[in-house]
Parts: C-alpha cells; sequence; structure tokens
C-alpha cells in the first residue's frame, strides 16, 4: 500500500496546488463563478480568497507525514462540497463556469466534471481511511534527510528552474487567453458600421452618393449680417459693391 497511498497523496497535492494558484491569479474570474453557482453576495468576496487559500493549505499538508492525514481530511470534505453544489446545479438544470484552475482551464460544469471531483474524493478518502489505520506512509520528504548538501543544492536548482518554466507557461497562457479576447474584439468592431466614414466604394468603382451639409452647387448666396472684426458690419450688399460677385460667393 506504501507506493499507491504517496501517488494519491501527491496526486491530490498537485491537483490543489494547481486549483489554489489558478484562483488566486484570477480572482474576478472566482468571484464570478461563486455568483453563477448561487453564492449569496455576501459570501462571495471572502469565499474567494478563503477557497484558494484552503486549497494551497490542503496542498501542503498533504506532503509531509505528520499531516498527510489532516491534508487528506480537509481535501476530502472540499470535494464533497464541491461535487453537492455542482450535483445541485445540474440538478436544476443549470451549467455554471467551473472556475476549477483559474485561467488555465473554465468550463460549464457537467457530468464529467462530477465525476473527475467524485474520482479524487474516492483518492482523498483512501489516504483519510489508511491513516486512520495509522498507515500513511511513506514519508514524501523524508528522502531529503539522506541527501549531501550538494545534492540538495542541485535539487533546489532544479525545482527552481521547473518553477520558472511552469511560471513562464503560465504567463504565456494568459497572454495568449487576452490575444485571443483582443482579436474577437476586433471583429466586432470591425463588423460594426462606423458612422461618419467615407463609404466603401461600389464594385464599379463608383462612391455611393451621400447627402451634403450646406446650400446646392450653384445657389445664388443668401442674404446674411455679420458683425466683423473691427466692429463693422459684413453684409451681402457690402460684399457685392466691394467687387465680390454672387457667382464667386457660390464657390465657398
Amino acid at each position: 500500500m506504501d507506493i499507491p497511498l504517496l501517488v494519491a497523496r501527491l496526486l491530490l497535492g498537485t491537483v490543489f496546488l494547481v486549483a489554489g494558484l489558478g484562483k488566486l491569479a484570477d480572482r474576478a474570474g472566482s468571484r464570478q463563478a461563486l455568483i453563477e453557482f448561487g453564492v449569496p453576495t455576501p459570501l462571495v468576496a471572502p469565499l474567494a480568497i478563503l477557497f484558494p487559500l484552503a486549497e494551497l493549505a490542503v496542498a501542503i499538508a498533504l506532503v509531509p507525514l505528520s499531516t498527510a492525514w489532516f491534508g487528506a481530511l480537509g481535501a476530502l470534505g472540499l470535494l464533497l462540497l464541491f461535487v453537492v453544489a455542482i450535483g445541485l446545479n445540474l440538478a436544476r438544470g443549470r451549467k455554471p463556469e467551473c472556475h476549477c484552475f483559474g485561467q488555465l482551464r473554465s468550463a460549464p460544469v457537467g457530468w464529467k466534471t462530477l465525476a473527475r471531483n467524485g474520482v479524487l474524493a474516492a483518492l482523498a478518502g483512501f489516504v483519510v481511511w489508511q491513516g486512520w489505520k495509522g498507515d500513511a506512509e511513506p514519508s514524501a520528504v523524508g528522502w531529503l534527510g539522506a541527501l549531501s548538501v550538494t545534492q540538495l543544492l542541485i535539487l533546489a536548482a532544479g525545482v527552481t528552474a521547473l518553477g520558472l518554466l511552469a511560471g513562464q507557461w503560465l504567463f504565456l497562457l494568459h497572454l495568449l487567453k487576452q490575444n485571443g479576447q483582443l482579436l474577437v474584439r476586433f471583429e466586432e468592431l470591425e463588423a460594426r458600421p462606423v458612422s461618419g466614414l467615407a463609404p466603401p466604394p461600389s464594385p464599379n468603382g463608383a462612391q455611393h452618393a451621400q447627402p451634403v451639409a450646406g446650400l446646392p452647387v450653384g445657389s445664388t448666396a443668401p442674404d446674411f449680417s455679420l458683425s466683423g472684426l473691427h466692429g463693422d458690419t459684413l453684409t451681402l450688399e457690402a460684399l457685392r459693391s466691394s467687387g465680390i460677385h454672387s457667382k464667386t460667393l457660390e464657390r465657398y
């Protein structure tokens, strides 16, 4: 039972670690998911923080042998809560977005989501059962004590490199998601007619007729009376008497 038990603990720890970090990286999405699941509005903000913190605590507790049973118990409680919430929504014909892993994966819940959480709950129950019997071994970190200083440094460098690679992949996934949203937005803007711009030419190369503001071309300028820059009054008759003819005014 040693190897299957250790694999179950590490698998549960990895799932809860990714889920907790994903939710913390997208708190707005986590809040929206809680609202869609029917959580009362006053509880949305605190639960959006408590759920990922609880998942991270479970992931950490599953690693050391001394806390593995408590971590498995916490994992079982959270998974059963998720199973009940998903089952109730499916029974009502509702399929809210499952923000299980934050920005890494978000899709409407379904029977596959329910089955996945059920399998994880069974694994957590297996670890709880073995721990209750006093058999939660082996330790996931006990082998560290047999390593030399050089080996520990190499291990730390490898873990750091893996962490950087994981962070880079998360950043790239987030960037790709944002670019996809921008492309969709651009397509929507291009599909909308824009007022104030010249219409596209017709297939034969001619422009569509557009109404032009002002007097039609060739009409006689109307009488007007305007104040000049030096306090004088400017009229059409005064302009015509100074040598500017109505035909000249027609061009303006």
